[in-house]
């Protein structure tokens, strides 16, 4: 059982098949619920050689912190499944081997992660989940790796990646940006959003990404420029 795509899982794995074997890194999941993306994504790991780490409480959904728009008291504990029925999954649908399961939450498990990381998959559900995995793992990410999160809907949730306040107080960096936010990657899907108003003729049914290396951060001002030319121009006269 999935809570995702297989339309979603086959867009990580061309990401994955892209990477070039000499890169060092290993894949992350945040977020498995029964393993049906772990098992996909172990098929896609043992295909390229590489390992698969998956971090889950196995304890669902963790108590609201802060003001997180997302999570509520009453759906702490919800997704639960135990890890022992997990691996049986993988292992009856995918490749076990290339797996290795670190229980726990996040902000416990996640600041000891020390693996290079060619791509991660984010299905976290919390804004403070989502928090925890950028700060803690985005560091370890390759210089093309990839960051893929499964609650593309919510533009406020995808607002992370866009959000130059967020990358300057954790990184000093501007924002990566997110392909594929509010509506998802184009995976021959019908989504056309919101998601509050959903159909079920557009099924949101796709993925959103983005890349260490990606920018979306937009620094052109004609005031600005126009004024440099004009300082050049009477500098030169």
């Amino acid at each position: 059982m999935t809570g995702t795509s297989y339309k979603a899982h086959l867009a990580m794995a061309s990401k994955l098949f892209e990477i070039p074997p000499e890169v060092e890194g290993v894949v992350v999941e945040c977020g498995c619920w029964y393993g049906g993306s772990t098992a996909n994504l172990s098929l896609a790991c043992q295909a390229t050689g590489r390992r698969l780490i998956v971090y889950d409480s196995f304890e669902g959904l963790p108590a609201p912190e802060g003001e997180d728009l997302y999570a509520k008291p009453e759906a702490t504990g919800m997704l639960a499944v135990d890890l022992e029925r997990v691996k049986r999954n993988v292992e009856r649908y995918g490749a076990i081997e290339c797996c290795e399961f670190r229980k726990g939450w996040f902000k416990d498990t996640l600041p000891h992660h020390k693996e290079p990381i060619v791509l991660m998959f984010l299905d976290v559900d919390w804004q403070a989940s989502l928090d925890d995995c950028i700060t803690n793992l985005w560091p370890h990410l390759v210089d093309k790796g990839y960051v893929f999160i499964d609650e593309f809907v919510l533009t406020d949730y995808c607002a992370l990646f866009w959000s130059e306040e967020y990358w300057r107080r954790r990184f000093g960096r501007t924002p990566p940006g997110l392909i594929g936010s509010g509506s998802g990657v184009g995976l021959g899907g019908y989504y056309l959003g919101p998601f509050d108003e959903w159909n079920w003729s557009h099924d949101p049914t796709s993925v959103a990404y983005t890349r260490k290396d990606f920018s979306g951060y937009w620094n052109y001002y004609a005031e600005e420029q126009r004024a440099k030319e004009t300082q050049q121009d009477t500098s030169t006269s």
